[in-house]
């Protein structure tokens, strides 16, 4: 199966968009090519979606002064599936499955764009819509729980592979509504010297592009080096791939709130997950309506930073809607219905 994978350059989306085509991978054998949707005018693509909504096809030309994509497309043999995740793939992703004739799948709210301009349209399992749209029980992720055993021997510890109460701590920064102050990062390192103190607690910790260089050093200056077993700091130029170690050797994940896909990939690898939120949060309704289902679920439990830092409570967290964490195999039979429901 040929399949164009539309990449808006943001890692977040590119990230479910790889994690489908994974998914895809373990039923039917792929070969992939990722393209950049580049638009040189952002408005355009407003404007093109308003057209289709309208039921006015845009002609070539007009997207083609528009926009362009790397590799240029002339000369590629026609796939049989595109698929994207992001607002700038989502006018791209129909006018090429339109132009190539073939299925396309995107992933998330379609905004202005025509349902019927896709094949499927990827949402929450709780969104239950007719067709195109279709539910599967998470997003996809680039998560591969059967891999989690070797990546974890794989991995480069500092000394060696953690055991006994290690829980895992994935730091991000300002994005997606979330915007962190000084007494937020304090209430952070708070949490984690007191989850050492009272718990016995070991974390693995990493930080990430998007986390402010000051908080890797408030955090090794506030948190005792026997409490962290392993860190990778990211603006340190520490760039290990720690992620699916991390998660496989973790009792508890506990992740800052301002990534959904960070979020999701947590869900993914069935390990309870804590996300914490700073006191300026002011996610978009997607987002939104992403956290509440996901709660509900018992996929996870959220904590503000303010309340990390004075916890007294039970370890591992404990889930007032009782965990339901996802099990092995979810996500593929999902897909393994998707591609009949494409008939693929």
């Amino acid at each position: 199966m040929k399949i164009w994978a539309l990449d808006d350059g943001i890692p977040g989306h590119w990230s479910m968009t790889e994690g489908l085509i994974r998914l895809i991978g373990s039923a039917r054998d792929v070969e992939v090519t990722r393209i950049r949707v580049i638009w040189r005018w952002g408005s355009a693509r407003h404007l093109f979606q308003r057209a289709e909504n309208l039921g006015l096809r845009v002609p070539a030309w007009c997207v083609s002064s528009a926009a362009y994509f790397e590799p240029p497309l002339d000369g590629l043999p026609s796939p049989d599936l595109i698929v994207s995740r992001g607002g700038v793939t989502l006018f791209a992703n129909a006018w090429l499955a339109g132009r190539r004739d073939c299925s396309n799948v995107f992933i998330g709210k379609l905004r202005q764009m025509p349902p019927s301009r896709y094949s499927a349209v990827i949402l929450r399992q709780d969104e239950r819509i007719e067709p195109p749209y279709f539910p599967l029980p998470l997003f996809p992720t680039r998560i591969d729980p059967t891999t989690f055993e070797q990546k974890a021997i794989e991995f480069p510890w500092s000394t060696a592979r953690p055991t006994g109460r290690v829980v895992s701590l994935l730091i991000g920064g300002d994005g997606s509504g979330y915007h962190y102050t000084e007494s937020d990062w304090l209430a952070l390192a708070a949490g984690m010297v007191e989850w050492h103190r009272l718990h016995g607690v070991c974390w693995c910790v990493t930080t990430s592009r998007r986390t402010p260089a000051l908080v890797e050093k408030l955090i090794q200056d506030s948190v005792p080096r026997e409490a962290i077993h392993e860190a990778v700091w990211w603006h340190q130029g520490d760039r290990r791939p720690c992620m699916v170690a991390f998660l496989a050797v973790a009792e508890q994940v506990f992740c800052t709130e301002d990534s959904m896909s960070m979020l999701e990939e947590v869900i993914a690898s069935g390990r309870p997950l804590v996300s914490l939120s700073p006191a300026e949060a002011k996610p978009n309704s997607l987002f939104q309506g992403f956290l509440a289902s996901r709660v509900k679920a018992g996929r996870m439990v959220r904590l503000p930073l303010v309340d990390f830092g004075e916890i007294h409570g039970e370890y591992p967290v404990p889930n007032p809607n009782q965990w339901n964490l996802v099990a092995p195999g979810m996500m593929e039979a999902g897909v393994r219905e998707l591609l009949k429901f494409l008939k693929l």
